[in-house]
């Protein structure tokens, strides 16, 4: 007699080893169908390793010609940088009565769910790492590792400095280097005086929304980065991360055609509003991370991103993934166990093993945005 429309009494399990086999195909056949797709993973790099930690070279190769003077010439040694990432383990398990799952149909529909749950847990585990580590928690009023981190702005990268911050140097050994049409010898990522996405007449997600925020830091963003030799990286942001709540007004703004700005007055040499074309619309793909902190008294921080300078090679953060055996990453506890013996019940525990980092600094820009 069935007991559902998809299955009948004879396709449940009738061992637990049924149950456990079951499962373990269940797990891996969604384990190797799983692409990364979410913003840590696309926006970043998941690495692959079968070590707990993993070191990161960065080389500073400053290649600058100039005039050749007398019969000398010039060489440089070759310097690197490095950062470690070092893993941690993290787990979350399942377990079930076994007589449920011989028995009760919604017992074993919710045991077959369970693989693929791993699975999206694993990855939202990503997303939720790498938001602490670059955009913070809470208030971000507190230390680094607190309920109130204040993720980029408190940690230290590659070049000694914090990760978001105004004195990043041009060169990571050599202080010395400076801009040849600046002269500065450090740059920023991060704006530190509050301001909204959505435009200086906003309040909140609400009021008048125009772009005068957004093209002043897009253009700090474009003719602030430097390469080794000083010179203008070309650093051209195309995402704009920001918080869930300003997603949509953001996507909208930056869907009308026409915008208000302010102009200058032509007769008596004022400032006025008028509507003209919107010179974004189309050019930003907008992305609201639901990680991102939303506490009363944190600020709706946003970042422009340059995905094209991440996909060759300048990669803001590192999402390290050990590999072990299955042994140990997927643990049976079935009827043999002592645990069984006691409850009745058998359960699979699953361990990941992770390490995250944040890397380069080039190709994303940090802007305070209004308290909440």
């Amino acid at each position: 007699m069935p007991l559902n429309p998809l299955f009948v009494q004879y396709e449940l399990p009738t061992t637990s080893q049924a149950a456990i086999r079951e499962f373990n195909d269940r797990y891996l056949a969604v384990l190797g169908a799983a692409i990364p797709n979410g913003w840590a993973d696309t926006l970043g790099e998941v690495v692959p390793t079968d070590r707990p930690m993993v070191t990161f070279p960065l080389s500073q190769l400053r290649t600058y010609y100039r005039k050749t003077e007398g019969s000398e010439s010039r060489f440089k040694k070759l310097v690197e940088k490095s950062f470690d990432v070092l893993t941690q383990e993290f787990d979350d398990g399942y377990e079930a009565r076994l007589q449920d799952l011989f028995l009760q149909v919604f017992a074993y529909r919710n045991w077959q769910k369970a693989p693929s749950r791993f699975v999206t847990a694993e990855e939202q585990h990503r997303h939720l790492q790498i938001a602490a580590i670059l955009d913070g928690t809470g208030s971000r009023a507190g230390a680094v590792g607190s309920a109130n981190d204040p993720g980029g702005t408190g940690r230290t990268c590659v070049d000694g400095t914090n990760f978001f911050g105004s004195t990043h140097p041009a060169n990571m050994t050599d202080a010395t280097v400076a801009s040849p049409v600046t002269g500065a010898t450090t740059w920023s990522n991060y704006e530190s005086s509050a301001k909204n996405v959505l435009g200086s007449l906003a309040t909140g997600t609400t009021g008048t929304f125009q772009l005068d925020n957004l093209q002043a830091e897009v253009t700090n963003m474009k003719t602030g980065v430097l390469d080794e030799n000083g010179l203008v990286m070309g650093a051209n942001p195309d995402t704009i991360l920001c918080p869930l709540d300003y997603e949509e007004p953001l996507i909208n703004m930056l869907a009308n055609a026409r915008m208000i700005s302010s102009v200058q007055s032509g007769t008596d040499g004022g400032i006025a509003a008028a509507a003209l074309d919107n010179v974004y619309k189309g050019r930003f793909k907008v992305v609201g991370c639901k990680e991102f902190t939303t506490v009363s008294g944190s600020t709706a921080d946003w970042y422009l991103v340059d995905s094209k300078m991440i996909t060759s090679g300048v990669s803001p953060w590192i999402s390290l993934r050990q590999t072990m055996p299955q042994s140990l990453a997927l643990r049976v506890y079935d009827e043999s166990t002592d645990y069984f013996r006691d409850t009745g019940n058998i359960k699979i525990s699953s361990h990941i093993w992770y390490g995250f980092g944040l890397a380069l600094p080039h190709a994303i820009r940090r802007i305070k945005g209004p308290t909440r």
